[in-house]
């Protein structure tokens, strides 16, 4: 009856992220309808969700409720004698010199008659009963239920783990918060037009708000960077708010392109600081208790003498501090964190020093400030914040890399990306730096989990558990928990393409297109060098053979399986591949004025020839790639990608063929 049992390797593919420490022992085999579920008396409600999330397991794949008396579950956050409801658990005195514990749990065996999922916090019961649904999961059926008598122990490393975005929070918290991701910004805080005199508003949604706190879940409300709140209408409610001159427009991102320059708020006005109060009370009247402020976006400067003489940046944090001391009078309990300015270090110094460490630091796009060059892999290390995090501050990074684009401001492209490898790497960096939180950012919605769910999935793994699996053997349990066709296959798959994405984009591809620095290597005779800049990750010429082979291979794997998404992946990274080889052979030959006779005159023109195949590979590749998720329309930053490989092949084409086959027909 059922199925054939798994071997504690198998149970352990279904669980992610892998727990720290864990031991399977017996098996207790029995009908579903005789387990039964308690709760600890006084049980809150995080506790009455980790409750509500086993039964909906037995309801979905039983058909029935956990009310039976064979065998009980117990659920509670242990108290001071290390006892849920008077029953001491094994492994409890762990708990109190765990990281993070209030997200610690134990799961241990009650004499062969059950089970106790004991939590250092609620936080914890809630996770321990998630690692009980994925245990659980394979091997419950309407008949017969296989359980395993394990023993837990198990904690978070990071204290926060999440995404900046996502779309449609009602459906998505659930989801993240399953794979024990426990934070997210809340997108659709709405802060309400400025009206002089106030009081100023600002509207959540409460209701998502319990929701997500009683699944673990910090959904953070936030107040706008400063800059942008002039589409509020606030230097038209308070014309002395606008910051003065020129040196106050924080201009905008290169990958935005156009629109509005965002100038400065005027931060050493009293005005500012009420303002700012105004909606840091309505929110925290609506249950709120943190909200994420956030300092103007970019480097600019109020040019007003008193702004001048201290900084932008540090005034609008003494605002933010200011503003949250005043609604503590009304609201103790309310507590803020300080998002820094993105692509400027300016002022950080001075807010960290004198800002109250209570206070939260959170900074974005910074890869491109803290990236240094080092081999096998590039380090990130920012010496300040480092520094202060090393103290016991607290911070979190929004840098953790989902999507081809880590080392750029904004996020230019929405195209596929598989690595483990990258992801892996940058949060082991992150949490060896002493950081406490670590998300993610997308920036697009659309078939956002399909397209990034993979590497969703690894920042859940490893920021729990850094030093568990291997990317092997997180590939290998992602495959199972997505019932794959070929689990192994695939996880041979992902190590091939996960290395190589890695070499890809962290190697500035596909910004050197888009950027024009491509283009403008060729156009200044710049000779490509090997092992630096966009070829990073090429040693050596026949480097380029070598990702071409693997490429190879991980197409022969991806060819077997009936999803066509991995194959088109591959050929899309095979193209990358090919594009750089091609862009390295042809500017190397320009920059060495390998041109004056017409047999190199005859190689550049094959050269060239190279370099626009593989420039209509590439974009053929992208077409395919994201056809085979949906039709048409698709988002600007798919045609982002397409439109910067054209532009970069054309112009370098151009360039080279007016100036340099002089000798050839048809040439001047």
């Amino acid at each position: 009856m059922g199925r054939p049992s798994l071997t504690p390797e198998e149970w352990q593919r279904h669980l992610l992220p892998l727990p720290h420490e864990i031991r399977f022992g017996a098996r207790v085999c029995l009908p579903p309808g005789e387990v039964g579920l308690r709760l600890r008396d006084g049980a809150g409600p995080v506790e009455h969700q980790a409750a509500a999330e086993l039964e909906a397991l037995f309801v979905r794949q039983a058909g029935c409720r956990p009310q039976g008396t064979s065998f009980e579950i117990l659920l509670g956050v242990i108290d001071a004698q290390g006892q849920v409801d008077g029953l001491a658990v094994a492994g409890a005195d762990r708990l109190q010199q765990l990281p993070n514990r209030g997200q610690a749990y134990v799961i241990a065996p009650v004499e062969g008659r059950g089970l106790v999922l004991g939590g250092g916090g609620p936080e914890g019961v809630y996770y321990a009963a998630l690692t009980l649904v994925q245990l659980l999961g394979p091997m419950l059926e309407p008949e017969e239920l296989t359980l395993p008598l394990v023993e837990v122990v198990d904690w978070p490393e990071m204290e926060e783990r999440g995404l900046w975005n996502f779309p449609d929070p009602a459906a998505w918290i659930p989801w993240l918060a399953s794979l024990k991701l426990n934070y997210g910004k809340m997108a659709d805080t709405r802060l309400q037009p400025v009206a002089r005199g106030g009081p100023n508003r600002a509207l959540i949604d409460t209701g998502l708000l319990a929701a997500a706190r009683r699944r673990a879940f910090n959904y953070l409300p936030y107040i706008l960077h400063l800059n942008f709140l002039h589409d509020l209408g606030l230097f038209a409610a308070y014309p002395e708010l606008a910051g003065v001159g020129d040196s106050a427009l924080a201009g905008r991102y290169a990958a935005h392109k156009q629109g509005n320059q965002h100038r400065v708020p005027c931060a050493s006005q009293p005005v500012l600081v009420q303002l700012l109060a105004e909606w840091l009370a309505d929110l925290a009247g609506q249950g709120a208790g943190e909200v994420s402020c956030w300092l103007s976006e970019r480097p600019a400067q109020c040019g007003c003498p008193r702004c001048s003489a201290v900084g932008q940046f540090v005034l609008e944090a003494r605002a933010f501090v200011a503003a949250w001391r005043q609604v503590q009078a009304t609201f103790p309990a309310l507590r803020i964190r300080l998002f820094l300015s993105t692509t400027t270090v300016e002022g950080d110094h001075q807010i960290l020093a004198e800002t109250p460490a209570e206070v939260k630091i959170e900074r974005c796009c910074a890869t491109a400030l803290e990236r240094v060059v080092c081999t096998p892999r590039d380090l990130f290390a920012n010496p300040l914040l480092d520094h202060w995090a090393a103290k016991g501050r607290w911070l979190a990074s929004y840098d953790v890399p989902l999507t081809v684009n880590a080392a750029v401001d904004t996020p230019e492209f929405k195209l596929p990306e598989s690595s483990a490898h990258r992801v892996r790497d940058y949060l082991r960096q992150l949490r060896g730096r002493g950081y406490c939180g670590a998300y993610g950012m997308m920036a697009w919605a659309a078939l956002a989990r399909e397209i990034c769910g993979y590497n969703i999935h690894a920042l859940a793994e490893w920021a729990w558990n850094p030093g568990g699996r291997t990317e092997e053997e997180f590939a290998l349990a992602w495959a199972t928990r997505q019932g794959h066709e070929d689990p192994e296959a695939f996880a041979a798959w992902a190590v091939l393409v996960g290395q190589l994405e890695f070499d890809l984009y962290d190697a500035d591809f596909p910004i050197c297109y888009s950027w024009g620095k491509a283009v403008e290597m060729v156009r200044q005779h710049q000779r490509p060098v090997l092992g630096a800049g966009m070829f990073r990750y090429v040693a050596e010429v026949a480097d380029f053979d070598r990702k071409r082979e693997a490429c190879a291979r991980a197409a022969d794997l991806a060819a077997r399986w009936a999803d066509p998404l991995p194959a088109r992946e591959t050929a899309v990274l095979a193209s990358y591949i090919e594009l750089a080889a091609s862009l390295f052979h042809l500017a190397d030959c320009i920059a060495l004025g390998a041109y004056g006779e017409r047999e190199q005159q005859l190689l550049l023109r094959r050269l060239i020839g190279e370099l626009q195949r593989a420039g209509e590979a590439n974009t053929a590749a992208i077409r395919a790639w994201r056809g085979a998720l949906g039709p048409e329309p698709w988002h600007a930053r798919v045609h982002d990608a397409i439109a910067a490989t054209q532009r970069t092949v054309a112009e370098i084409c151009r360039y080279a063929e007016e100036r340099y086959l002089y000798l050839l027909e048809g040439r001047a």
